[in-house]
């Protein structure tokens, strides 16, 4: 009987429990400190990276994965007649989605490939595989599933917090968000992602001031959306504590519909966000 396969990257953090717990595959960028090259949550791991980034004179770099890479993977997991869904970090912020979408042109004509563009990263953009693999435990048509995962992309709330702009900047991850480099040290701006872009949403002074700001766009889903439920994760950049207090707020006010996901921001995101950054991933539940 011919199956359904999700597969993603690992711009999305999915944690190897998740990764198990779903039969999610993940095919991993590159990251490069000067000539090192690791792959992310395989050569390297997240405490790795941090005290690497932290303590390194140069920012690394990351490379999408080759078409190669997953064509590797497909031929690995499907048989003749199946489907792979790949899901995937912004296309705008990363060549993974063009790799993926090559790789299908790659394989045997028999095993049909969908890509999708998630439009988002971390954890945001790791709530699409998740909702799929949920939804085809549950014996969802192929429509059904391409749908959820447009719908969910679509709804998808996101607003992070940086402690600082300079990765953004020198890794050209900034996008809309250049305008506000150079503001005041004190300023640290609410950000959100846009057409797939990093895109300023509020500037407000003092990150205290800007973590309380994205707990108060969280009620705003809740007026926009009073009969609904809501999914919700977080990431963070070796920020585990201010995380797990947006959680406990998130868990308290809001309607949700399973736990708050809270996924250590690894090399991919990391490379981009720097140390101290907090993001928040919310969707209403149709």
């Amino acid at each position: 009987m011919a199956k359904i396969h999700v597969v993603t990257d690992s711009g999305n953090d999915l944690s190897r429990e998740m990764q198990a717990e779903f039969g999610i595959h993940v095919v991993p960028l590159t990251v490069r400190f000067s000539e090192e090259s690791f792959h992310d949550g395989v050569d390297i791991s997240v405490e790795q990276f941090y005290h690497r980034l932290q303590n390194d004179p140069e920012i690394p770099s990351t490379s999408q994965p080759s078409p190669a890479d997953f064509v590797r993977v497909y031929e690995e997991i499907a048989e003749p007649g199946d489907t792979i869904l790949s899901v995937h970090l912004s296309s705008k912020m990363s060549g993974t989605y063009q790799s993926a979408v090559l790789a299908g042109t790659m394989v045997d004509s028999s095993i049909k490939v969908i890509v999708i563009d998630t439009g988002c990263a971390s954890i945001g953009s790791g709530l699409v595989p998740i909702a799929l693999a949920e939804a085809l435990q549950k014996g969802a048509s192929l429509d059904e599933l391409t749908a959820l995962a447009e719908r969910i992309s679509e709804n998808l709330e996101v607003y992070f917090v940086v402690d600082t702009l300079e990765y953004l900047q020198k890794n050209g991850r900034i996008g809309m968000a250049s305008a506000l480099v150079g503001t005041l040290l004190s300023i640290k701006p609410v950000l959100t992602v846009k057409d797939g872009f990093v895109a300023p949403f509020e500037k407000v002074r003092g990150k205290s001031k800007a973590l309380k700001r994205v707990r108060q766009l969280a009620l705003n889903m809740k007026e926009k959306f009073p009969e609904k439920k809501f999914r919700a994760a977080l990431s963070h950049a070796d920020n585990l504590t201010e995380a797990e207090q947006l959680a406990s707020f998130l868990k308290e006010k809001l309607p949700l519909e399973g736990e708050v996901l809270i996924a250590p921001i690894g090399p991919t995101i990391g490379v981009h966000t720097g140390p101290g950054t907090v993001a928040m991933f919310i969707y209403p539940v149709f």
